[in-house]
């Protein structure tokens, strides 16, 4: 009879002895009908060779690729919730991290990551220390708090509001694309729409309208010389198209490009405002996080700029560190700076005066997070009507081109 010992509440560790050996294995899932799944160190689920050629090399090319995928924000944020919660508990880091591994089936790149990070702390490292190891998934924001939160001794609570800081930052940026993703999608089919038209129906109508007498329509004219033109010069015109996009997708790599486009984003109108406010939220929850983990100022705004997401932003504040290690305060440094408004400015003043910063920027920091979800519902309600105005527009050009010449052969046949 086999010899079994078992040390796990969600999971943990069998083994077992069998011809006198131990077999140890993780268990994922224990239930009254036992379900086991063997890892490798890859944390994915271990596949023997199959003996077939083709499936063996579809499986280490499907593996290159799932090492190489991001991790969603969500997922990454209740892993910190989840592990905070444990370590908040009085379980040991090592043996909280390979728990999670089994909770964190549904995110393979995610539970690879979680494997990988409880051996390296096994092995001797740190939390901080080893997140560096995936800067593509960890911000330097988390790593630079993990880090603080490990010298301090509190790092259950600076991984909760890590997990926190991203929820919010997730649901910040879901609000942006859902004000953004309605236009784009409707003006996107309106313009296929249209070419369509332009492509398919108006030439078949062209022979009518040149055997109506006289000058047609100007309406009429402009859109049948449109859609001559698509005809005539298509592959131009793809060609014009794929030109852009190849541009656009290099230019935007460079440090001009990021530059040009940031800059570009936040004086689109309507939009503009909402990227602005989406970037100041996203300033002062950094702030107010890094500050209270205990981070210096200096170091604070190195890590806050590189994780704006906005290259305007970015340059801005590098240019603030500079000025305080100077010995230039915050809030001085900020006022003649048009990305920033007076009444942040002045709640950066206060807080660094009352020795209170981190405190008054998280204030902050949930009010642009307010003003970020009215500015979703009042852009909602803005764009419909011009959406509506536009198609409206549109269409009713293509129609009167159309019907005009139309109705004119008809009443010239009626008095026939």
């Amino acid at each position: 009879m086999a010899d079994e010992k078992k040390d796990f509440a969600t999971m943990g560790t069998e083994t077992f002895k069998i011809d006198g050996q131990s077999k140890d294995r993780v268990v994922l899932n224990i239930q009254e009908e036992k379900s086991t799944v063997v890892l490798d160190k890859s944390g994915l689920n271990e596949k023997k060779s199959s003996g077939n050629f083709f499936v063996d090399w579809y499986n280490k090319i499907n593996n290159y690729f799932l090492a190489h995928s991001g991790v969603k924000v969500k997922e990454k944020a209740t892993f910190l919730h989840l592990l905070s919660v444990m370590i908040n508990s009085g379980i040991p880091m090592v043996m909280s991290l390979k728990s999670l591994v089994a909770q964190m089936d549904k995110s393979p790149r995610l539970q690879m990551i979680v494997k990988d990070l409880a051996e390296k702390i096994e092995a001797g490292d740190s939390l901080s220390s080893s997140m560096l190891q995936y800067g593509e998934i960890f911000t330097d924001a988390e790593i630079g708090m993990v880090e603080s939160g490990e010298a301090s001794g509190q790092l259950a609570r600076v991984l909760e509001n890590l997990a926190q800081d991203a929820e919010k930052a997730y649901s910040i940026k879901s609000k942006v694309k859902s004000a953004m993703i309605y236009p784009v999608v409707i003006f996107v089919l309106l313009i296929l729409v249209v070419t369509g038209l332009m492509i398919f129906v108006i030439p078949k109508l062209t022979e009518l309208f040149a055997s109506a007498k006289g000058d047609l329509p100007l309406v009429t004219k402009i859109v049948v010389g449109l859609s001559n033109f698509m005809i005539n010069n298509g592959i131009f015109i793809l060609i014009g198209v794929a030109g852009i996009f190849v541009f656009f997708s290099v230019f935007k790599k460079t440090d001009t490009g990021k530059y040009a486009l940031d800059k570009f984003k936040l004086s689109v109108p309507v939009f503009g405002n909402l990227f602005k406010e989406a970037y100041l939220a996203r300033f002062a929850r950094s702030l107010s996080n890094l500050l209270d983990s205990n981070i210096s100022i200096v170091k604070t705004l190195e890590i806050t700029a590189n994780s704006m997401g906005n290259e305007v932003y970015r340059k801005r504040l590098m240019l603030a560190v500079e000025d305080i290690k100077q010995g230039i305060p915050l809030a001085e440094n900020l006022t003649d700076s048009d990305l920033f408004p007076p009444m942040l400015v002045n709640m950066i003043d206060v807080g660094e005066k009352t020795a209170q910063l981190g405190e008054i920027t998280a204030k902050v920091a949930i009010f642009y997070e307010d003003e970020v979800d009215t500015a979703v519902a009042g852009i909602s309600k803005i764009i419909e009507p011009i959406i509506l105005i536009v198609i409206g527009l549109t269409v009713g050009t293509v129609v009167a081109a159309v019907m005009l010449p139309i109705m004119k052969l008809s009443s010239l046949s009626s008095s026939l």
